[in-house]
């Protein structure tokens, strides 16, 4: 008599929160109360930015005649005598008429996020491959790559900016979107050395475990290796660094804006970028005797993203740090 087998029916365990990386990384992120409020700040400038055509009480570009140097809400009087105006809640400034300020921050914010945005992309990718094919390579394709990588490092940052600013500044090239390509040349040209030699420090590490030599085994590519293997495990860093990096390239921006040299300013407020934060800091100096709160209110609100920023990237190192454990 043949004897009957059974077997069991098979189970399909579906992956749990506590299987994914990411949402251990989310679990945490949500218990940094510091974290979140700075990625909700984030949030908010970003859609100032992108609606900030719709959401503005005035133009960013036309004097209001007669409405120069007025006062912010909690000044009652300026000191060039003009008194508050609820319909300007922040005051304006003394170009021609007047404009007011609270359009003009909220363009500026548009120009100088994606002033910041860009650049940290392109450096990015730029490091990321550098570091990657340098470290994973290793012998002479390493040393070549470190060896050029140490002289970018050598290059001070703001010297270049400078340089490049003032020597393309005035060419077609140079015009074009206002300045912010040639901000990006000349910040993405000499940022990603330090960027490349993290990555090439994650790729040594990376390169020799064991997935990675069943990979090879296999007979995979090295960039299938890289692409497929070495940067998954490389996001979490990539990620941190973007949001130390963002805040880091908007200073930049606003730092050359000061000394006249950041964005250009446009008088055609349906063009994307009208003016920046950089711009702002320099048109507030100039008029600091007669609306001198001008100054601080720029100051404040660059402060305040700049800080949300750290924040917020204190708190994705933290969520993605796998030592973490509680």
């Amino acid at each position: 008599m043949a004897q009957t087998v059974t077997t069991a029916p098979k189970v399909y365990l579906k992956p749990t929160d506590a299987q994914s990386v990411w949402s251990l990384a989310w679990r945490r992120m949500r218990r940094n109360k510091p974290a979140m409020i700075s990625a909700v700040i984030v949030l908010l400038y970003i859609l100032c930015g992108i609606f900030a055509d719709v959401i503005s009480p005035h133009s960013p570009v036309k004097a209001i005649s007669g409405k120069a140097q007025m006062p912010p809400f909690w000044r009652a009087e300026s000191p060039a005598g003009q008194k508050y105006d609820p319909e300007f809640i922040l005051g304006t400034d003394n170009a021609g008429g007047g404009r007011d300020i609270v359009s003009r921050i909220l363009y500026g914010t548009r120009s100088s996020l994606v002033a910041g945005l860009l650049p940290a992309v392109v450096v990015l990718l730029l490091g990321t491959l550098i570091g990657f094919v340098s470290g994973y390579s290793g012998g002479m394709t390493d040393n070549i790559l470190m060896r050029i990588n140490d002289v970018f490092y050598a290059i001070p940052t703001e010297l270049i900016l400078i340089l490049v600013t003032i020597s393309l500044g005035e060419t077609k090239f140079g015009r074009l979107g206002n300045g912010i390509w040639l901000f990006l040349l000349a910040l993405s040209s000499v940022s990603w050395s330090g960027l490349a030699r993290q990555m090439r420090g994650s790729a040594l590490a990376l390169r020799n475990l064991e997935y990675v030599d069943a990979a090879r085994s296999l007979g995979a590519s090295d960039w299938h290796i890289i692409f497929k293997h070495v940067l998954p495990n490389s996001i979490g860093i990539l990620v941190v660094w973007m949001a130390f990096a963002v805040p880091r390239f908007i200073i930049a921006e606003a730092a050359l804006g000061y000394i006249g040299l950041g964005l250009r300013p446009s008088l055609n407020a349906k063009e994307f970028f009208v003016t920046s934060w950089g711009r702002l800091f320099l048109d507030a100096y100039s008029t600091v005797t007669g609306q001198p709160d001008y100054l601080l209110v720029v100051a404040i609100v660059v402060s305040v993203l700049v800080i949300s920023f750290t924040f917020l990237g204190d708190g994705l190192r933290d969520a993605l740090d796998p030592r973490m454990k509680r």
